[in-house]
């Protein structure tokens, strides 16, 4: 048997480090957000570094911020791909390529979204991290009801 576990940690900021890129979460590569993922967590902990430089740690409120947003699209990349492509019931009832564009209409659109807000403060932050769980929420009620339609296969004989 294999599984596919897909990680996100809270927690990717402390007082004096970030944790960026892949290390901070890794977002399922198949739809290329993972990479852009990596390399927004990267501009984001160098703009972080380059504004408290002088200070000597991080204040409590941006850590707090940056773990979140990482998390956030995090789960919502990778919840959106596993439940919309890679397990069965929507995949089966509506086609590959159909859940396959299902899934990256609004992947795609979020990263628009996330490049146009730049999310640094708490009310962006928490705006952000309201989208996503909007689009998190669509997919599984989306993915609860191709399930309950979806007829259980019978074995011949």
């Amino acid at each position: 048997m294999t599984s596919y576990r897909s990680r996100a940690h809270t927690g990717v900021a402390g007082p004096n480090w970030l944790v960026a890129g892949e290390a901070a979460s890794m977002v399922d590569p198949i739809t290329a957000n993972g990479v852009t993922a990596a390399l927004r967590h990267a501009v984001e902990a160098s703009r972080l570094i380059l504004k408290y430089r002088k200070r000597g740690r991080l204040p409590f409120r941006a850590r707090v911020c940056y773990s979140s947003r990482i998390l956030q699209m995090a789960k919502f990349f990778n919840s959106g791909i596993e439940k919309i492509v890679y397990e069965p019931p929507v995949r089966n009832r509506i086609g590959l390529g159909r859940s396959g564009t299902v899934y990256t209409s609004p992947a795609w659109s979020m990263n628009v979204v996330y490049a146009r807000m730049k999310p640094n403060g708490i009310f962006s932050t928490f705006m952000l991290s309201s989208f996503l769980q909007f689009f998190r929420a669509s997919a599984w009620v989306f993915y609860q009801m191709c399930k309950w339609r979806t007829p259980a296969v019978k074995l011949p004989g």
